[in-house]
C-alpha cells in the first residue's frame, strides 16, 4: 500500500522510544476526531463515555472501560456522544520492535498484516484490559523505567493475541478490494488537508478519487457517513479549532478566511453547528479549562 495520502507525518515520541500519550476530554481540539491515518499503530481506551469510531469500513461504538487497536495504515475517525466523554490514546510505531522479530517472525506476520488482530475488546475481557490499563498507567506516570514497561506490555498485548487466537487471518481478494477503496479515500482526505483553506468544489474532491461526481456522493457517504462537503466543513471548523487555541493573537475573521470560509456569519453558524457553541465562547471555555 502507498503511504502518500492524507498521513499525519510526524514524528511520535523519540528516536529510542517511538510511542506517545493523548488524553482527550471535550476541550481537547481534536474531541471529536477527524478522519485521518498514520504508519503508527494505535491502542484506544475509554475511561468515560462511548465513542464511535470507524476503522476502514467497520464502525465500533467503544463504551466505558473498553479498547479500541487500531493498525497502522487504516484510515479511522470519531465522535463523541456523551459531553462528558473521556478517552485516551497511545500511539507506537513498529520501529520499537526492530530488535525483537525472533525466529518465528510472529510479529512479522502481525506487522506485514497476514494476521488481523481484533480491533474491539470490551470489559468482560479482563486480562487484555489489566495489561492495556497498567500501560496506560504506566506512560501516565512516566517515573524510572517506565519505557521498558510500555514495550513489554505491548508485547504482552500481541502474545495474548497469538494465546488466545484474538484474531483472523488475512483474506487477500478482500483485502485487495478493500484497500482499493481506502485508497481513494486517501486520495480524497490528502486533497482535503493541503487546500482545506480553498474553495474545493465537489467535482474537484470526486475527480481525486476517479469517479463521477454522483457516484462518488455514494462512495464517500457509505465510507465515512458524512456528505463529501459537509465533511470539508467539519474538516474546516476542526483546523479552525486548532488555530482557535494555538494562535490566540490572530482574529475570528482572520481564523474563519484561513480556513476556507469566505463569509464570518456562515463560519460562526457552521462552528455552532459542528461544536455547539460559538468561537468565542469556544476559547474562553478552553481558556477557564486550562487555567490559560
Amino acid at each position: 500500500m502507498k503511504r502518500s495520502f492524507y498521513n499525519e507525518q510526524r514524528e511520535r515520541g523519540n528516536f529510542f522510544f517511538p510511542v506517545e500519550y493523548h488524553y482527550v476530554t471535550n476541550h481537547h481540539p481534536r474531541y471529536n476526531m477527524p478522519y485521518h491515518w498514520h504508519i503508527q499503530y494505535e491502542i484506544l481506551r475509554v475511561l468515560q463515555g462511548h465513542i464511535v469510531i470507524s476503522v476502514d469500513d467497520e464502525e465500533y461504538t467503544v463504551k466505558q472501560g473498553e479498547i479500541l487497536f487500531i493498525p497502522e495504515g487504516a484510515v479511522h475517525g470519531g465522535k463523541a456522544f456523551l459531553e462528558d466523554t473521556i478517552y485516551e490514546c497511545i500511539v507506537f510505531d513498529k520501529k520499537l520492535f526492530e530488535t525483537d522479530i525472533g525466529e518465528s517472525g510472529m510479529l512479522q506476520k502481525f506487522f506485514d498484516h497476514q494476521i488481523i488482530i481484533n480491533k474491539h475488546y470490551t470489559a468482560k475481557q479482563t486480562v487484555i484490559k489489566k495489561l492495556v490499563w497498567l500501560m496506560f498507567r504506566t506512560i501516565k506516570n512516566q517515573y524510572e523505567g517506565f519505557e521498558y514497561i510500555v514495550k513489554g506490555s505491548i508485547l504482552t498485548f500481541f502474545g495474548l493475541v497469538l494465546k488466545n487466537k484474538l484474531y483472523t487471518l488475512s483474506l487477500t481478494n478482500f483485502a485487495n478490494n478493500n484497500q482499493r477503496n481506502i485508497h481513494k479515500l486517501k486520495k480524497v482526505f490528502h486533497l482535503i488537508e493541503t487546500s482545506y483553506n480553498q474553495p474545493l468544489t465537489l467535482e474537484e474532491l470526486a475527480s481525486t478519487a476517479d469517479l463521477s461526481p454522483k457516484y462518488f456522493c455514494r462512495f464517500f457517504q457509505n465510507m465515512t457517513n458524512k456528505s463529501p462537503i459537509s465533511y470539508l466543513n467539519y474538516y474546516r471548523i476542526e483546523c479552525a479549532c486548532m488555530k482557535l487555541i494555538n494562535e490566540p493573537e490572530v482574529s475570528i475573521t482572520d481564523i474563519a478566511y484561513d480556513c476556507g470560509f469566505n463569509d464570518l456569519s456562515y463560519f460562526i453558524k457552521t462552528f455552532r453547528k459542528y461544536k455547539g457553541t460559538t468561537p468565542n465562547k469556544y476559547v474562553k471555555s478552553y481558556q477557564q479549562m486550562t487555567n490559560k
